[in-house]
């Protein structure tokens, strides 16, 4: 899931561009047609009304201080200003117009700039600190609301000396900058492999037709997902593998690896002028992990228990490769092998072969499909909008009402299909945050999934892979975290929880694509939809579940330590440290002359010392699930209880508080463990 950080408010953004609008958006903070200029000057109107509101809190006389019109106001007033600046920062992710893109990223870098200038100002933190000390008589989401912001000024270094104020000031906004610098240049990063007909051996037609060509007759093979990954997993030859994966592995290399190193020496300056040992320490003292210590502890307590299992994994697929590979070759195995050996080794272990599952998934059968199954799972009702305002062709918008009383909820836009300069990954959005207004009603949400999935052609539809299903699957599960919120405050809505729980909502719903009978919901050949993915497949499916637990956990185990290693001191060799332990801990080694760290967006995008929070929600996600498996993944009634207890409320209360009331006990780590293939 992709974070964009707003200070302000630790919101998940989104909107769109251009195109004409039949009717308005479903929200007044939303407009798709915005000109260039038209976004700064709705940038600079957003932060003039936030400086006068500010002004106004400050200067409220001391003994009129109260939680209304000082603590509330500035959530109003910093929540306002995430509203109005969210739609023209998000245009940078899926405008088609280049001066759109760089005048929304522009927008962007100020506001969170501007982020850090409001939460060092102290006439506005001394006057909700006033408020505090006086110890008003708070209702539980409204004292949680004050401890936060006032939580929020400190980690801004208020409290410290005015120097030293200054400085972190200063280093935070530069580090927005190399932040938003380094998504930038991602999203804009264009390559492409070009191959010969021969070296196209074991791609499928389909793949083959809608890939582009050169003036001598070559094919051009992109680096974005929809193309990246089939060749990866189906090209025979090793050669083309190879080239492809070391493109992909240095996309941006040329300036990201040095902004993602000067990113690291900021945050770990930054900590320590605020009293903490790293920069990770600075993160988890927010987290439910509380510590790195404890995120390590987990990370290799699993790590411990995956490693038998990942060796045995990588010596069957060595196996494999020696049949097909002559030379010294024949015994290494090189990144550009995983994907190819481990699909490889489904279709004749399993006989499960992923080009022959997709034709039983095209897209508007898995589409009703999930929707159909979270309407009734979640007490929901969902009703496409015809005529709507839209950023592009390919997108569409729903609203959501409860199914019961029929009231309106929210809505969510669909952006699904890749184009040029689009977000490159699959990701939820909130587009408008829910909260409660000043003037007691509640503001509806807004949310968008946008993901890079296969596109139709002429002759085919768009056709899912099963792991495409549980990414969509995944995806959505944000989204409704995002649109059903029911949290009275903007900075405790939908997914504004917990970084390391806030995956478990949309991982607990990966487990629906892993039974039977939803998968026979969901599938039908494109060719005549009433042929439901055949039995004996369907076995050998889930069979081969976890034929890669091992290597793909300790990827996770890999990608989580890297992290935390980068931000456990003031420098990193980034290159050299992804190098050892990729080998030492995922067993698959990096590629000589490649920066992988340079496409990992996570790491400068929200997910900083916190990509351990992926395996750590996915314990939680698995303990959720149990109740499901005992109740019925469809039954209602859990149903609407996970959506009351976790969805609704995002961080309004204690995230273990919620997690012991839906489970009815301490949470653990067994049917994970069993999930993944480590239990019985």
């Amino acid at each position: 899931m992709k974070f964009l950080k707003n200070p302000l408010a630790t919101a998940v953004l989104l909107l769109t561009t251009h195109l004409q609008a039949a009717v308005a958006p479903p929200s007044s903070w939303l407009n798709f047609d915005l000109t260039p200029q038209q976004i700064k000057d709705a940038c600079k109107a957003a932060k003039d009304k936030s400086e006068e509101g500010l002004k106004k809190i400050a200067a409220v006389a001391a003994n009129d201080k109260d939680f209304e019109n000082t603590v509330l106001a500035f959530e109003n007033v910093v929540q306002e200003y995430s509203d109005a600046t969210t739609g023209p920062g998000f245009l940078n992710y899926v405008s088609m117009d280049k001066g759109v893109r760089d005048a929304s990223h522009e927008c962007e870098t100020d506001a969170g700039q501007y982020g850090v200038d409001v939460y060092t100002k102290e006439d506005v933190y001394h006057a909700i600190k006033s408020v505090a000390d006086a110890k008003p008589a708070l209702g539980g989401v409204d004292s949680k609301l004050m401890n936060k912001i006032l939580l929020e000024f400190e980690r801004n270094g208020l409290g410290a000396d005015a120097q030293k104020r200054a400085k972190i000031k200063s280093l935070k906004k530069k580090l927005i900058d190399l932040e938003l610098q380094f998504s930038k240049n991602l999203n804009e990063y264009e390559d492409h492999l070009e191959v010969a007909a021969n070296e196209l051996e074991g791609m499928p037609e389909d793949f083959i037709v809608r890939l582009a060509t050169t003036a001598d007759g070559k094919y051009k093979v992109t680096l974005d997902y929809p193309d990246y990954f089939p060749f990866m997993e189906n090209a025979k030859n090793a050669e083309a593998r190879r080239r492809l994966e070391y493109k992909y592995n240095n996309r941006g290399s040329t300036t990201n690896v040095r902004l993602m190193e000067e990113a690291i020496t900021l945050r770990h300056d930054i900590a320590r002028l605020l009293g903490f040992k790293t920069h990770a320490h600075y993160v988890m003292a927010d987290r439910m992990a509380e510590n790195p210590e404890n995120a390590e502890a987990f990370l290799e307590r699993v790590g411990r228990k995956l490693k038998p299992k990942g060796l045995a994994e990588l010596k069957e697929r060595l196996d494999l490769k020696a049949k097909d590979t002559q030379g010294p070759d024949a015994g290494i195995f090189h990144y550009w092998d995983y994907r190819y050996y481990n699909n490889q080794l489904k279709i004749l272990k399993y006989d499960v072969d992923q080009e022959k599952i997709k034709e039983y998934f095209p897209f508007d059968l898995v589409l009703n499909g999930m929707l159909d199954i979270y309407q009734k799972l979640l007490g929901l009702q969902f009703q496409e909008m015809n005529d709507a305002a839209l950023w592009h062709p390919d997108v569409r918008l729903f609203k959501v009402m409860d199914a019961e009383s029929g009231n309106l909820i929210g809505y969510f836009y669909m952006d699904l299909f890749p184009r040029d300069n689009k977000y490159k990954h699959a990701a939820a959005f909130t587009l408008v945050q829910g909260r409660q207004l000043p003037d007691g009603s509640y503001q509806r949400p807004v949310a968008a999934i946008v993901a890079n999935f296969n596109k139709p052609t002429a002759d085919r539809p768009s056709l899912f892979k099963h792991d495409e299903v549980e990414t969509f699957f995944h995806e959505f599960g944000h989204i409704m975290h995002q649109v059903v919120t029911t949290a009275k405050y903007g900075r405790f809505s939908g997914t504004n929880v917990s970084r390391d729980f806030v995956e478990a909502p949309s991982q607990i719903f990966e487990n629906w694509v892993w039974d039977k009978d939803i998968l026979k919901k969901i599938s039908g050949h494109y060719l005549d939809k009433s042929k439901k993915l055949p039995d004996d497949l369907l076995d050998r499916m889930i069979m081969a579940k976890n034929m890669d637990s091992g290597l793909r956990y300790l990827r996770q185990t890999f990608f989580a330590s890297v992290d935390l290693k980068y931000h456990a001191g003031r420098k990193a060799d980034t290159t050299a440290v992804y190098e050892k332990l990729q080998k030492e801990i995922s067993l698959v080694p990096m590629t000589k002359g490649t920066h992988p760290e340079a496409g990992f967006g996570h790491l400068m995008g929200g997910y900083d010392a916190g990509y351990y929070g992926y395996m750590w929600s996915e314990v939680y996600a698995a303990d959720m699930f149990s109740r499901f498996e005992k109740e019925g993944v469809l039954n209602p009634e859990t149903g609407r209880q996970y959506r009351k207890l976790i969805l609704e409320p995002g961080r309004s209360y204690d995230e273990m508080g919620q997690l012991k009331k839906f489970l009815g006990r301490e949470p653990n780590e067994d049917a994970f463990l069993k999930s993944i293939g480590l239990y019985n």
